[in-house]
């Protein structure tokens, strides 16, 4: 990643680790969810650099708590679509807060379902900070690269579905943890908690909710996400399109929940080929 240049850039009360690779004019900027960070997308950077693109990798581990929703690209293209050609999303469909019709399922999720957990302040915070914030990563990372939800019982936490020992997914280096360790020791966890989680119910005080530029969702067979209630039928019967009418939908067979990091030829594939077609 030598050809990663970091800059600090203050964007109103948002001070933002930015990272990019190239000089094109034509932009191509990620933004990431929990537990990732701008180095999750390190192989779409190269790719994208290499096709032509200039990348941006935006940390959201370091902004303030003002920097918030899951949705930040779904928002930023309903709102900006003059500045925006194209939308890519991996393993999460067009939602935007507020808006979304999976929110009248929350009621017949476990009560003990991560998500659920991660919503209450302050209990993922007690729960992560048993732990050194590597072992938090890897903790994660290995749960969610399963295919199964992750349920507690009532009196266990989040992260004690995995063992400390247990092994990371192949396709995660032992050098890799300390690259978002090392972010997270600086940031701690509340903010990406406060971001997809903690945020999830609050209005985005838009009347139409429609996304109209070009979108691209990829969605993997075997995700655990593909199991969350309502999911999986609001994409295949193409509600999701009431959303997003210019709207794709591509499912993967194999792969998990980080796929851009499992499967990053496939990914770098269908990225670029989604943007030479919309971005001339």
């Amino acid at each position: 990643m030598e050809k990663v240049q970091h800059n600090h850039v203050q964007a109103k009360e948002l001070k933002l680790h930015v990272t990019q690779i190239g000089t094109s004019p034509k932009v191509v900027v990620f933004l990431h969810g929990y537990p990732e960070i701008w180095y999750s997308w390190r192989h779409q950077m190269i790719a994208v650099d290499n096709a032509g693109y200039r990348a941006i990798s935006i940390d959201c581990t370091s902004c303030c708590q003002g920097f918030r929703g899951l949705r930040i690209a779904a928002m930023v293209g309903k709102l900006h679509p003059h500045r925006v050609s194209t939308i890519v999303l991996l393993g999460v469909p067009f939602l935007l807060p507020g808006l979304s019709p999976l929110q009248a399922q929350l009621p017949l999720i476990p009560p003990s379902f991560y998500m659920l957990r991660w919503m209450v302040p302050g209990r993922a915070e007690a729960d992560f900070g048993r732990f050194d914030t590597k072992i938090v990563i890897r903790k994660v990372y290995t749960m969610f690269s399963g295919s199964l939800p992750q349920v507690a019982v009532d009196d266990q936490e989040i992260l004690d579905l995995v063992d400390s020992s247990a092994p990371l997914p192949p396709w995660l280096s032992e050098e890799d943890i300390p690259e978002y360790g090392s972010l997270y020791e600086k940031s701690g966890f509340r903010t990406a908690l406060q971001v997809p989680y903690r945020t999830m119910m609050q209005s985005c005080r838009l009347d139409d909710g429609k996304i109209r530029v070009p979108g691209l969702v990829i969605m993997v067979e075997q995700d655990y996400i593909m199991k969350f209630t309502g999911l999986e039928d609001y994409i295949r019967t193409g509600k999701v399109k009431e959303f997003a009418p210019n709207l794709d939908v591509t499912f993967l067979a194999q792969g998990n929940h980080f796929v851009q990091e499992q499967l990053p030829e496939e990914m770098n594939y269908l990225i670029i080929s989604f943007l030479i077609k919309h971005c001339k």
